[in-house]
């Protein structure tokens, strides 16, 4: 295989490992309107696997067809389309049930902010320090720097 699938395979593994946390914990905060079938690890996989594919299919079509009402919301009807690929996958999957479209559209924005803030935490941002100061700038030698460090 290449190394270029193999990062795509990584980034999308972890993509769906992410995102059936954080559709697990969506639903146990919303379990009066949002439903995950037992066992709950497996059907949170399955949904985020489904979600995936939607996500990658049906909403860049979706957005496409809608783009005049997300300009005049300006952006809010994005929160509607997340809505409905919500209750899309939820027709697809057994056993994963919503109860109402607000249901849905809550549902839609925790597993957002939970996704946004996984992801956030993982991130690591390496940057190089200039350890010391020299008179002549104009010599950009990797010397002048310290080692990598991670902030």
């Amino acid at each position: 295989m290449k190394q270029s699938t193999i990062q795509k395979l990584k980034f999308y593994l972890l993509k769906i490992f992410i995102s059936t946390f954080a559709i697990i914990f969506a639903a146990w905060i919303c379990q009066k309107g949002i439903h995950i079938a037992e066992p709950r690890l497996l059907t949170g996989l399955i949904v985020a696997l489904v979600l995936l594919l939607v996500n990658m299919f049906l909403r860049p079509i979706m957005i496409m067809f809608t783009i005049p009402f997300t300009i005049g919301t300006f952006g809010l009807f994005i929160l509607i389309i997340n809505a409905i690929t919500i209750e899309i996958v939820a027709f697809l999957v057994d056993k994963f049930t919503i109860d109402s479209f607000g249901w849905a559209l809550i549902f839609s924005l925790l597993v957002s902010l939970a996704t946004t803030i996984i992801e956030s935490v993982g991130k690591t941002k390496i940057i190089r320090i200039n350890s010391e100061q020299t008179e002549d700038n104009s010599n950009n030698n990797d010397t002048d720097f310290s080692d990598y460090e991670e902030v």
